[in-house]
């Protein structure tokens, strides 16, 4: 997907260096476009639950992940309705403690492990944004648009480091996911910059099973969460 991701984003620029003047564009009835960007995903976990122990002192951090999305675009005055197909990749990594049988004797003891993970979301979305353009003046524009958002998740990744080994686990949960996005955008000619903001509205919950184990015995693990998303793109109106 990141070939991809990169093929659009020098497509977007070839348009760019094609085009002749700002002044020549015109706004249509109906727009069709793309845009490219990169997001960072805000991980909300109600419950991090491993052999079913729950984690304490969870801290999440946060890592780039991409998006590219087509839409189309409806105008009416100041006003326009954009419904949207949109693929985005977002990871982030999590450090918690959480109580380990200890393997001594004595078996009531616990010791106590600091734990690293790291999760991976695939998901396909269908935002619908209300936007309204505060400025729009010749090829200069500035416009706020809000609006909900159907994601479909289609692969959840998790993986960790036990003695030196990468452990990769999945899961057989396909969630659906329904938020509330709302940004601003900035237009130069066909050209235009948006920064939105995704509140997840719903947990969803996956239980995770490794891919393959080299273990005897492997860590049942249960993640409820639901997800906030900042997104930065760059995108071009046709």
């Amino acid at each position: 997907m990141k070939k991809y991701f990169w093929i659009i984003f020098l497509a977007l620029l070839g348009e760019i260096t094609e085009a002749q003047t700002f002044s020549e564009y015109r706004a249509k009835a109906f727009n069709w476009g793309a845009k490219v960007g990169f997001n960072s995903a805000f991980p909300i976990l109600d419950h991090f639950i491993i052999d079913g122990k729950p984690a304490e002192n969870i801290n999440t951090e946060y890592k780039v992940g991409l998006l590219g999305s087509l839409f189309c675009r409806v105008n009416a005055g100041y006003f326009f309705v954009q419904p949207s197909l949109e693929w985005t990749s977002s990871k982030s990594e999590v450090f918690f403690n959480y109580a380990a049988d200890s393997d001594q004797a004595n078996d009531v003891e616990a010791v106590q492990a600091t734990e690293h993970r790291q999760l991976k979301v695939q998901s396909l979305g269908v935002p619908v944004l209300i936007g309204y353009n505060i400025i729009k003046e010749g090829p200069y524009g500035l416009s706020l648009m809000a609006g909900p958002k159907l994601k479909y998740n289609y692969k959840n990744s998790y993986s960790t480091y036990i003695e030196g080994k990468k452990h990769e686990y999945t899961n057989d949960d396909t969630p659906w996911n329904i938020g509330i996005v709302a940004g601003v955008g900035v237009s130069i000619w066909r050209l235009f910059f948006d920064f939105t903001y995704e509140f997840g509205l719903n947990a969803s919950e996956s239980k995770f099973r490794e891919k393959a184990s080299s273990l005897p015995i492997t860590q049942e693990i249960r993640i409820d969460k639901r997800t906030n998303m900042m997104s930065f793109s760059l995108g071009f109106l046709f």
